[in-house]
C-alpha cells in the first residue's frame, strides 16, 4: 500500500521506518531542512537508525517531501503531529487542523484517516472528520480512525513492533482497515469499543 505520514516528528518518522518495510512511504512535513536531512539518509530521531533510512531510501519504500501534492495516490494517510498545549493549556489544534487541510487539497481518492496524535476524546469524529469534509473539494467518502502514538524515546526493549497498540475505527470497516495497517509491522493490537476510548486512554489519570 501507498502509506503517507503527516509529520516526520519523533512519532511520524518512527512509524514511517517500521511501515516502510512493508509500504510505499511519504513522510510529509512543512519543514524543509528536515525533509533535505531525511532524503539525505540522515535520521534526527533517537530509535530510528540513519542506516535504516538510507536502506528505505536506496529500496523506493521512503520519501520525505513539502510538497502535499506528494501525498496523491495514498491508501493510508496518518496524522502524526505535535498538539502542545496553549498558554491556557488548552489544546492547541492548529498542527491538526493543517493537516486536514493538507489532506483535504491533495488527497485524489477515498483513504483511510487515522490520528496518531495526542488529543481530547472526540477529536476524530467531531473535529477532523468534519474539517477534512468541509475543506475537500471532492466529495470521497473517507474513512476514520484513531490509534494513539506509542513512542517511549530512550526505551530500547519496546518499540513499534512490541509495544501494544490500541485502535478505534469511526465504522466497522474503518476498524478492519486499521487492523490490517498495523498488524503487517506491530505484533499486538488491541481493538476498542469507540475511537473515544482510544483517545481516553493517553489523557493523564
Amino acid at each position: 500500500m501507498r502509506v503517507s505520514i503527516i509529520g516526520q516528528g519523533y512519532v511520524g518518522l518512527t512509524i514511517s521506518a517500521f511501515a516502510a518495510a512493508v509500504h510505499e512511504v511519504v513522510g510529509f512535513d512543512r519543514n524543509q531542512k528536515v525533509v533535505d536531512q531525511l532524503n539525505s539518509g540522515i535520521s534526527h530521531i533517537e530509535g530510528v537508525e540513519s542506516e535504516v533510512l538510507a536502506k528505505w531510501i536506496k529500496a523506493g519504500r521512503y520519501k520525505a517531501t513539502t510538497n502535499g501534492a506528494d501525498i496523491k495516490g495514498s491508501d493510508i494517510v496518518v496524522i502524526a503531529v505535535p498538539t502542545p498545549l496553549t498558554k491556557d493549556r488548552k489544546p492547541d489544534m492548529s498542527f491538526i487542523e493543517s493537516a486536514c487541510k493538507t489532506i483535504a487539497e491533495n488527497i485524489d481518492q477515498p483513504v483511510l484517516i487515522i490520528n496518531e496524535s495526542t488529543s481530547f476524546p472526540g477529536t476524530v469524529r467531531n473535529f477532523i472528520k468534519p474539517l477534512v469534509e468541509k475543506l475537500s473539494t471532492n466529495k470521497f467518502e473517507h474513512e476514520y480512525a484513531i490509534s494513539p502514538e506509542r513512542v517511549d524515546p530512550g526505551r530500547g526493549d519496546y518499540n513499534q513492533k512490541n509495544t501494544p497498540r490500541l485502535y478505534a475505527g469511526l465504522t466497522p470497516e474503518a476498524s478492519e482497515k486499521t487492523r490490517e495497517f498495523y498488524s503487517s509491522f506491530c505484533d499486538e493490537l488491541v481493538e476498542v469499543s469507540s475511537p473515544e476510548v482510544a483517545e481516553s486512554a493517553k489523557l493523564d489519570r
